[in-house]
C-alpha cells in the first residue's frame, strides 16, 4: 500500500510525457522542472490515466485470459503463469499501485476541489473513487477502503491502513456515487475542460455514468443480498429523471492523439517485444457456432486464408501452425502501431443496456421497455460502437451488420421471452460475454463469476490448480510486506464476497 501521496508530481510531469506504460512510466520522481503546485486541472487527466493504466493492462490481461478471450500464444511465454491460473504476486504490484495511486490523486482533487468550490471537479472526484475501488475490490476481495488514503500527517499519517470487508467497501462505493449526484449539475459555469478525459466535462454524461455505475454497483450484490439489491434497484428507478448510459456516453481513455501517448497495454506490449496474446479457441468457436463473423472481425485478426482460429485454452506448449491474435482496435496486436490508438474503455452503452435488460428479467423495476427489448438494444449498441471497424473489416455499416446478425440462425440471439429468469440471464451474460471481448475483459470475467457463467468456460489445459476457475486476484507482494495489518494470503480459488458459484 502506498503510504503516503508522493504521486501528484509524478503524474502531473506524466502529463507532458503521456501516460504509455504501465510499469515503467508510473515510477515516482521528483522532476524539478515541473510545478509542485497540484490543481484540480492538472490532477483530474493524471488521475484519469492512472485509471486506465490500472484497469487497461495486468487487469485486463487477467480478465482475457481467465474469461478465455485470449490466451497464450505458442510463440512467447510472458503470461503463461496466467494461463496456469499460477501468477505470482509480484505480477500484480503494478496494478494495485495504479489504482491506489488514482485513488489518493482522486482524494487530493476531492479535497482540492471542495476549497475551491469546484463542485463539479469534485463530482468527478468521488464518481471515480467509487470506480475504482469497486475494480479493486472485485479483483482482491478485502481491501484497504475506510482508512487508505491518509497516508499524509494531515490526513493522520496512516502507514498501515486496515483491510475493510468488501460488502463495508460496497456500501462506500454507494456513499461516495450517492454524494457526487447530489452536486452534479450539468448546468454549473465551472466545469473541467479537455483536461477531463473522459467526458471533456459533460456532466450530463458524468451524471448518466453516475447512474450507471450505482446500478452496477447494486447488481453486483444481487445475489448475495437480493432482498436489498431488489429495494435498491426500485428506489434508483424511482428517481426523478434517472438516466442512464446510452449509444455515445461511452466512457472511455482514447490515446493516440500525441506520438507519446498510446493504450497502456499496446505500450507494455512493446517493451516485451513479442505478441503474447493468441485468440482463445473457447470465444472464437462460441462466436462462429453463432454467426457472429462480423464481430469476430474486429475483436481479432484473421489467421491464415482468412480464416479465424483460437487455441486451445492454456496450449501454449503445443505447436499452433496458425491462429488468430487480438486486434488493433483492442489494442492485442504488437506488430501494429494501431494498436496504440484503441481506448481503455470504463463503462460503456451495451454494459449498462445489458444491465437494464438484467434488471428487467427479474421483474425488479418498473419500466415501459421490456427485457428482450434492452437486451436487443445493448447488442446493437456494441454493433454501433464498432461501426466504423465493422465497416473497414467487413464493408458494411455496424447498423446492417446488426440487422443481419439478429436474423441468422444462432441461439445466442434467440432471447427466450417466455423462459425462465435462469435461461434469460444466460442468454444476456453470453451477449455481454462476446460484446466486451478484448475491450472490457476485466468486467466481463468479474461478470462471469458473479453470475456463475463461468460454466461454459473450459479450464486451461495446463491449469496448477485442476479443474476448476480463477475466483480472485492475488494481494500483491509489496502490500504483504509494507503493510504491517496486511491480514494474509488469500488463494485464487478463494471466492470473493458477492460470488455464490
Amino acid at each position: 500500500m502506498l503510504k503516503n501521496n508522493k504521486t501528484i508530481l509524478a503524474l502531473v510531469t506524466l502529463l507532458s510525457l503521456g501516460v504509455a506504460s504501465c510499469k515503467k512510466q508510473l515510477d515516482v520522481n521528483t522532476n524539478p522542472n515541473v510545478s509542485q503546485t497540484a490543481t484540480a486541472k492538472l490532477l483530474l487527466p493524471a488521475a484519469e490515466l492512472y485509471v486506465a493504466s490500472g484497469v487497461g493492462v495486468d487487469l485486463q490481461v487477467c480478465g482475457a485470459f481467465w474469461s478465455q478471450h485470449w490466451t497464450q500464444s505458442p510463440n512467447a511465454n510472458s503470461y503463461t503463469a496466467i494461463d496456469q491460473y499460477a501468477p505470482s504476486t509480484d505480477f500484480y504490484n503494478t496494478s494495485w499501485s495504479n489504482l491506489y495511486s488514482a485513488c489518493e490523486n482522486l482524494y487530493q482533487l476531492q479535497n482540492i476541489a471542495d476549497s475551491q468550490y469546484l463542485s463539479q471537479y469534485e463530482a468527478i472526484a468521488l464518481l471515480l473513487q467509487a470506480y475504482t475501488f469497486e475494480a479493486i475490490t472485485d479483483a482482491w476481495g478485502d481491501v484497504p477502503f475506510s482508512k487508505a488514503l491518509k497516508g499524509e500527517y494531515v490526513s493522520g499519517h496512516i502507514v498501515s491502513p486496515k483491510y475493510d470487508s468488501q460488502k463495508t467497501v460496497y456500501v462506500g462505493i454507494l456513499k461516495y456515487i450517492d454524494s457526487a449526484l447530489k452536486i452534479i449539475n450539468p448546468g454549473a459555469t465551472v466545469v473541467p475542460g479537455n483536461e477531463d478525459l473522459i467526458y471533456q466535462g459533460n456532466m450530463t454524461k458524468w451524471r448518466k455514468f453516475a447512474y450507471t455505475l450505482k446500478l452496477r454497483t447494486i447488481m453486483r450484490m444481487s445475489l448475495i443480498d437480493p432482498v436489498d439489491a431488489q429495494a435498491d434497484i426500485a428506489a434508483l428507478y424511482n428517481t426523478a429523471n434517472v438516466q442512464f448510459l446510452g449509444m455515445g456516453d461511452d466512457a472511455a481513455i482514447k490515446y493516440g492523439y500525441s506520438t507519446s501517448n498510446g493504450n497502456p497495454l499496446y505500450a507494455e506490449q512493446m517493451g516485451i517485444g513479442k505478441q503474447n496474446f493468441a485468440a482463445s479457441a473457447t470465444i472464437i468457436d462460441s462466436m462462429a457456432a453463432n454467426y457472429d463473423s462480423l464481430r469476430m472481425r474486429v475483436f481479432f485478426e484473421p489467421a491464415s486464408l482468412g480464416s479465424y482460429m483460437g487455441i486451445t485454452q492454456g496450449a501454449y506448449n503445443v505447436p499452433a501452425a496458425a491462429f488468430s491474435i487480438p486486434n488493433v482496435y483492442v489494442g492485442g496486436d504488437v506488430a501494429s502501431t494501431a494498436s496504440a490508438s484503441a481506448p481503455v474503455n470504463l463503462m460503456t452503452s451495451y454494459e449498462s443496456l445489458f444491465l437494464q435488460a438484467e434488471v428487467a428479467a427479474r421483474g425488479w423495476a418498473t419500466t415501459t421497455t421490456s427485457d428482450a427489448t434492452l437486451f436487443y438494444d445493448a447488442i446493437q449498441a456494441n454493433f454501433n460502437y464498432y461501426s466504423s471497424q465493422i465497416n473497414a473489416t467487413s464493408g458494411v455499416t455496424g447498423a446492417t451488420a446488426y440487422a443481419d446478425y439478429i436474423t441468422a440462425a444462432g441461439s445466442a440471439t434467440n432471447y427466450p421471452i417466455g423462459g425462465t429468469l435462469k435461461q434469460k440471464l444466460r442468454c444476456i451474460m453470453l451477449q455481454k460475454w462476446y460484446a466486451m471481448c478484448g475491450n472490457q475483459s476485466f468486467e466481463s470475467w468479474t461478470e462471469l463469476r458473479r453470475t456463475g457463467l463461468d460454466s461454459i468456460l473450459t479450464p486451461s489445459v495446463t491449469s496448477a490448480i485442476g479443474a476448476t476457475l480463477p475466483k480472485r486476484c492475488l494481494y500483491p507482494t509489496l502490500e504483504m510486506t509494507s503493510n504491517s495489518l496486511f491480514p494474509g494470503l488469500q488463494g485464487i480459488t478463494t471466492k470473493v464476497w458477492w460470488d455464490l458459484y
